[in-house]
C-alpha cells in the first residue's frame, strides 16, 4: 500500500495510493474490459479487490476533513457494514480490498 518510508498521510499520499490500486487493477484487466466481463457473468474476484481499494480510496481522498485517521476508521466501520451487491466472492473480495487500503491508512495515522 503506502511507502511505509513517508509516515505522512495526506490527500496527496492517499492519491498516489489510489492510482496504485487503479494501475493494478487495470494490469489484471489487460485488454478486457471490467463491464464486458460483468455482463458476460465472468467472475473476477482479483479484479474486484484493486476495484475495492480504489473505491475505498476515493472515498478518503474525498473527506470534507483533514483528519485522516478518524475519518479511515469511520469508512472502516462503514465499509464492513455496507451491503456489496452481486457474487458473494466477488463481493467480499471488493470488501477486503477497501477495507485493507483503508486500515494500511489507519495504521500510518497511528504511527505519526
Amino acid at each position: 500500500m503506502e511507502d511505509q518510508g513517508e509516515l505522512m498521510v495526506t490527500r496527496e499520499s492517499i492519491q498516489r495510493a489510489r492510482m496504485r490500486a487503479a494501475e493494478a487493477h487495470a494490469a489484471l484487466l489487460g485488454d478486457k474490459s471490467a463491464c464486458v466481463m460483468a455482463k458476460s457473468g465472468e467472475s473476477f474476484p482479483a479484479g474486484k479487490f484493486w476495484e475495492g481499494q480504489t473505491a475505498a480510496l476515493g472515498d478518503l481522498m474525498r473527506s470534507p476533513t483533514d483528519d485522516f485517521a478518524a475519518e479511515a476508521e469511520r469508512l472502516h466501520v462503514e465499509w464492513s457494514r455496507r451491503p456489496v451487491p452481486g457474487n458473494a466472492r466477488e463481493a467480499e473480495s471488493y470488501r477486503r480490498g477497501g477495507l485493507e487500503a483503508l486500515t494500511a491508512f489507519m495504521d500510518i495515522s497511528a504511527q505519526q
